[in-house]
This record gives structure tokens, sequence and C-alpha cells, in this order.
């Protein structure tokens, strides 16, 4: 192989891994501008799902992308007070 033979064939494989990397921190990017309180656990997703397989890439994301559900959070009645709860009479 002759001298630019090898130029051609760093220039490719340097191409070939940025392309890599800038795919794979996609979905973690993604996650971090959106807040999205899992973006760690997406950004992991993203690095591992490429080379392991599209599917888990398409999934973070997709999870990325997603707007997390709030879900509010009650106290538990006090005795008594539950509509349930009677007082037993005799």
């Amino acid at each position: 192989m002759t001298l630019t033979g090898f130029i051609i064939l760093f220039v490719l494989i340097t191409v070939l891994v940025l392309i890599f990397i800038e795919l794979a921190g996609m979905p973690g990017r993604e996650a971090h501008k959106r807040n999205h309180p899992d973006a760690e656990a997406i950004n992991i997703l993203g690095w591992l799902g490429l080379p392991l397989g599209i599917f888990g890439w398409l999934a973070a994301m997709v999870w990325a992308r997603l707007q997390p559900m709030r879900v509010g959070v009650t106290s538990m009645p006090e005795k008594g007070e539950a509509e349930n709860d009677q007082p037993a009479t005799e």
C-alpha cells in the first residue's frame, strides 16, 4: 500500500469514528437539552445501543423525546379520616 492509500484509509477511519461519536451521543444531548430526569440513563443507552444494535439507540432517541409524566404524591389519610373507616357502634 502506498502513502496515499494510508492517508485515505486514515481519513476514512477518522470520519467514521467521528460520525459514530456524533450519533451515539445524540440521544443523551437531546435528553439534557430537554432537562429530562433520566438523561444519564438515556445517554448510556445511546452509547450502548448503537454498537449493540440500532434498536437500543432508537429506543434511547424515543425516550429522550418523550415528556416525562408528572405524578402527584398524596399522603395517606390518618386513621378515622378515610371514607370507609367508620367507628364501630355497639
